[in-house]
């Protein structure tokens, strides 16, 4: 008796998930995109006026998780200069762009950085903006 039980839980069980799996076929799937999608760090308000300072501020991390769309730079709030920009690339990859177009850093990448402090960041790899 204990036999025919067992059977016949396992045959229940082994219904139910074929069940499972065939549900799954009628759910609908998303291309990945094709193009950059725009996600942009923390930056200033406005362009600096004042002269940017020589004081060196600790290099950052940029740690991007492609799960919850978050950014992290070393988990300090640093706020880049007026105009950077940021994209997520189609293979998930996330970069920061300057102003002028280029690349300063992408996930994984240490980002020396230099101002007052780094919510009033003016220079970034060495080069002032």
């Amino acid at each position: 008796m204990k036999r025919i039980l067992a059977l016949g839980l396992a045959a229940l069980l082994a219904t139910q998930i074929l069940a499972a799996c065939s549900f799954s076929e009628d759910l609908q799937t998303y291309p990945l995109p094709t193009a950059a999608i725009s996600w942009d760090p923390a930056t200033q308000m406005a362009l600096r006026t004042a002269p940017c300072p020589a004081t060196e501020l600790p290099s950052v991390v940029v740690e991007w998780d492609v799960v919850h769309r978050s950014l992290s730079l070393s988990g300090l709030k640093v706020d880049l200069p007026f105009g950077f920009t940021g994209r997520i690339l189609p293979s998930g990859r996330y970069q920061i762009v300057a102003p002028g177009g280029a690349v300063v850093a992408q996930d994984g990448d240490t980002i020396k950085l230099g101002g007052a402090d780094t919510e009033h960041v003016c220079r970034v790899q060495g080069v002032e903006y």
